[in-house]
């Protein structure tokens, strides 16, 4: 019986040996190489479906625009409340869209000596 695989006339006992080392390197080979043609299908469509999302959904306005990549001020913060976009800040070490950081309580303190009992004593003022 001849085959696509046969290396060797009938009868020949490595002839057999030869054509199962031949299947045996041929078959995972193909088997490798439709995949490989299914996913380069597939990589095309993943890049056009990429293309397609990456289109703008909408037009921003000018009030939108301004408060999503304006800088911090009463501008932006006016802005914003126009556009319907809240105005707060989302971490309390950032700023607000009107420019405001709370940085907490600031006091000012004045250090004074005074003497008592015969020694100096510091004491600090704070307002």
């Amino acid at each position: 019986s001849a085959n696509a695989f046969s290396f060797s006339s009938p009868g020949d006992d490595a002839g057999g040996r030869r054509s199962f080392i031949a299947k045996a390197i041929v078959v995972p080979v193909s088997i490798m190489a439709s995949p490989a043609l299914a996913n380069a299908l597939d990589m095309d469509a993943f890049a056009s479906s990429q293309l397609t999302a990456d289109t703008p959904k909408k037009d921003l306005s000018d009030d939108e625009a301004l408060c999503k990549f304006g800088a911090p001020g009463k501008q932006r913060g006016e802005a914003c409340q126009r556009a319907g976009i809240k105005t707060d800040k989302s971490d309390k070490n950032k700023v607000d869209a009107f420019g405001n950081i709370d940085r907490g309580d600031f006091v000012r303190c004045k250090r004074e000596w005074r003497v008592v009992d015969d020694k100096y004593q510091k004491f600090d003022i704070c307002k």
